[in-house]
């Protein structure tokens, strides 16, 4: 079957079949006309990919939903069944993984879940944060984290230079009408540093958003508040090594590593939801410890600078916390008034 880059909303391989291709027509999947590309041409891919699954008729999920929900590799559902069903595919991959051999007898759901290696790793999140908050916390199991390869997932990161600016609002106090010196923007004190969503209370870590706007949403301003917002450059010559739970990346380029990858990734996911999950004025700041436990993991034995979430609070946001200040300067403070604040609910019951 001759397949088109129509049919993938993946990058990676929109990109490959793109280069690959040396005719453009009617696609024999999605009947859109684009660069046409035979199926074979990535068997190698898919075949990689198909490592992470397992047959799992009684507990499993449909393959295309999963696929679809946490892939998003195909342009439709539809799309991705029939390049999944397809005779020369399911074949292929049947003889050699035994995943889609259901659907040599016709049937319509292959039910599936991810292999144990990849199970078992991101579901120990799960009880690892019931083990911190409820059991024991000073004495948690970093054999285990290391026996799942938990030193080698968190991989994911990106370094930023004086190029890269970055912001900080602070609330100024009563009868306050200055905006704060840039010193005083950095982080508090340790005899003054709060419990946070990264850091744990007596440790400082700097939180910074990649846009002033986030922080303000982040400091969580009032109507006519004045608030001081600083602009922060890494100070030259100086790079900082940040572990990215924001980047869902392609499995395309990916074939000699898949199940370590998709690993990483997956158990990325699920602890970005805890970083960005918003935290009620009546939720117990045990919370947190999850949160703060990771990210001195990620400090001590991944060796990097800080970890880039998701803003719980703004939509489309981005939060830098910086485990130590010393490679940083701000440059710059403004004061603002906040004059307007919007408020939308939904009815819940």
């Amino acid at each position: 079957m001759k397949i088109c880059d129509k049919c993938f909303q993946d990058q990676e391989i929109i990109s490959f079949i793109q280069a690959r291709s040396t005719e453009e027509g009617t696609c024999e999947c999605c009947a859109e006309k684009g660069h046409l590309l035979e199926l074979n041409e990535l068997l190698e891919y898919f075949i990689a990919f198909f490592s992470i699954f397992k047959y799992n008729p009684e507990n499993g999920v449909a393959i295309e939903q999963l696929i679809q929900d946490d892939w998003d590799i195909f342009v439709s559902k539809e799309v991705c069944e029939k390049i999944l069903f397809d005779s020369f595919l399911k074949v292929e991959i049947a003889i050699t993984l035994d995943i889609l051999e259901p659907a040599l007898s016709g049937a319509v759901d292959v039910k599936v879940s991810y292999i144990d290696e990849i199970d078992e790793s991101v579901a120990y999140w799960g009880q690892l944060k019931d083990d911190l908050k409820w059991r024991r916390r000073y004495l948690t199991d970093i054999d285990q984290m290391i026996e799942l390869g938990w030193d080698s997932l968190f991989n994911d990161s990106y370094l930023i230079d004086g190029s890269t600016m970055l912001y900080r609002a602070r609330i100024n106090g009563d009868g306050q009408t200055d905006s704060y010196k840039p010193i005083e923007m950095l982080s508090p004190p340790v005899e003054k540093t709060t419990a946070g969503r990264a850091n744990p209370q007596g440790i400082p870590y700097l939180y910074l958003s990649t846009d002033p706007k986030t922080t303000l949403y982040e400091t969580r301003v009032s109507y006519l508040d004045n608030i001081s917002v600083g602009e922060f450059q890494i100070k030259e010559g100086t790079q900082l090594k940040i572990v990215d739970f924001t980047n869902n990346q392609s499995t395309f380029n990916h074939t000699d590593n898949m199940i370590q990858f998709v690993t990483g990734q997956l158990l990325r996911r699920a602890i970005s939801v805890d970083l960005s999950k918003p935290l009620r004025r009546y939720d117990s700041e045990l919370e947190y410890i999850p949160t703060q436990f990771i990210c001195e993991f990620i400090r001590y034995i991944t060796k990097v600078d800080g970890i880039q979430f998701n803003s719980s609070l703004r939509k489309d946001g981005t939060n830098i916390v910086l485990f130590n200040q010393e490679g940083i300067v701000c440059t710059n403070v403004e004061l603002h008034q906040i004059t307007n604040i919007e408020i939308g609910s939904d009815i819940i019951s």
